[in-house]
């Protein structure tokens, strides 16, 4: 009787693990200035969206940051994009093969460039997580006192220029008035019904007409970039994910089981 409730304890735990290992989200690193990270939602299933964070990643980061833990043929693998198109589009080193891995062209000076040198993202989203990703590349802004001419609210201070600006558009720090929130948590009003406003500064705005995509176009753009990281910081997470359920609803089928063989040994002890 001992073996079998020892037994339910350890398929509970195991199941607890499993499921909450599953369903956990990588964790945000504190948004600072920019507030409440901004919430990300990946969607390693979305090929469509991986290839294209793959070619602006490409485009205009890997540049500067290397992806030394990935390597060209597994990326246009898992991406679905035949070998041959992708190495004609993206890889434009004629010396580079499917093996290699992608370490990048940034000569070790450029630290004297940067003031840092430029790190590796292959796993930055398992260390700042998805939704720090998905905020800090949409919270530059215009700030004349710094090197680049550029600073960003989730990271302040930041090295990093702004090399999607011409996408975006130039964002600036602007103020607006909100209206004051009363004690009821209602908007306050004054004696003639009407609302009350303050000013409050620090809302990020694009110059209208300054950048070569909308809003709604960078912020996809956007999406598809950090989805494109999430899937290099752990290449087999969508397929651990899907393994996952299955073992879950082993669990839950075993656990079952063992319960019912419980109650069978439980009648034999009780008679």
């Amino acid at each position: 009787m001992m073996q079998q409730k020892l037994i339910l304890k350890i398929n509970y735990l195991i199941f607890l693990l499993f499921f909450f290992s599953a369903i956990q989200a990588a964790e945000g690193g504190p948004c600072k200035d920019y507030g409440e990270c901004d919430k990300f939602k990946y969607s390693l299933n979305d090929i469509e969206s991986l290839q294209r964070g793959a070619s602006t990643y490409i485009n205009y980061c890997y540049g500067c940051h290397s992806l030394k833990y990935s390597r060209w043929g597994r990326v246009a693998k898992d991406l679905q994009i035949p070998e041959d198109i992708f190495f004609e589009n993206l890889v434009f080193d004629n010396s580079i093969k499917p093996g290699d891995l992608m370490v990048g062209a940034m000569p070790s000076e450029s630290a004297d460039w940067f003031g840092v040198m430029p790190p590796d993202l292959t796993l930055v989203s398992r260390y700042k997580g998805d939704d720090w990703i998905y905020s800090y590349l949409r919270a530059y802004y215009e700030d004349s006192s710094k090197q680049y001419g550029v600073n960003n609210l989730v990271y302040p201070g930041t090295a990093m220029p702004n090399v999607l600006l011409t996408l975006q558009g130039n964002q600036k720090l602007v103020c607006k008035d909100i209206p004051i929130i009363a004690s009821n948590g209602g908007e306050q009003r004054d004696n003639n019904g009407d609302t009350v406003y303050k000013e409050k500064c620090g809302f990020l705005e694009v110059e209208e007409g300054t950048g070569e995509l909308s809003k709604k176009e960078f912020d996809n753009l956007i999406y598809d970039l950090t989805n494109f990281l999430v899937y290099v910081g752990e290449p087999i997470k969508a397929t651990r994910e899907r393994i996952g359920w299955y073992v879950v609803f082993y669990f839950l089928i075993f656990t079952a089981l063992s319960l019912l063989l419980y109650r069978e040994f439980h009648k034999d002890y009780n008679s």
